[in-house]
């Protein structure tokens, strides 16, 4: 079995990703896992990606991203054919709001969801269904990976910030610890599937 787990680098002026600590940490804990870290970019972190899975091969492929404000590990459902925001990416772009590409509004995982929530919750892990993946560079990555690898078995999942990024916003936060060890379960739930 092999696994993509994604993250991003570092945006809108914070210094680290969490997202990127835990697909190098997940990369270096898992044989059966590789690490892609992303740039926080419309349309480039895609083709980043899309190159990567022409070249490779994957039962599962993992996006994680930070979403400041959430307190708990969220598996996106669904990805929205929409792109709508008030900040620039880091490369100083700014899409007008609107469709992301031609298709529909929206598009549904066929990544076992429901089945790695319920197992993950019932050992007490802070996870939760989303339904919503924002309207940034997370959901944009999300929906043309839902679009154009309609196949590929994918999963968007948005963690909080960890500790050190929460000290001076007051925002939720989920110890790096917790986030790490959760995303291992996802990973041994995988495995033995």
């Amino acid at each position: 079995m092999k696994i993509l787990v994604t993250g991003f680098k570092p945006f809108l002026g914070e210094k680290i990703n969490p997202s990127e600590m835990l697909a190098s940490e997940l990369e270096q804990n898992f044989p059966e896992v590789s690490a892609l870290v992303l740039p926080v970019e419309f349309g480039k972190s895609f083709e980043i990606l899309k190159k990567h899975l022409q070249d490779h091969t994957y039962d599962y492929v993992i996006e994680i991203g930070q979403a400041a404000g959430r307190s708990k590990i969220c598996f996106e459902k669904i990805g929205l054919n929409w792109v709508q925001t008030e900040h620039k990416d880091e490369s100083g772009s700014q899409p007008q709001s609107g469709s992301i590409a031609e298709g529909p509004l929206a598009l549904m995982t066929t990544f076992p969801v429901d089945t790695v929530y319920q197992k993950l919750k019932a050992e007490q892990f802070p996870v939760e269904i989303s339904f919503s993946a924002g309207a940034f560079v997370c959901n944009d990555l999300y929906f043309r990976t839902l679009n154009e690898f309609k196949n590929l078995k994918t999963v968007f999942v948005h963690v909080p910030l960890i500790e050190v990024q929460a000290m001076e916003s007051k925002k939720p936060f989920l110890s790096y610890s917790e986030s790490l060890l959760c995303f291992s379960e996802l990973i041994t739930i995988l495995k033995e599937s």
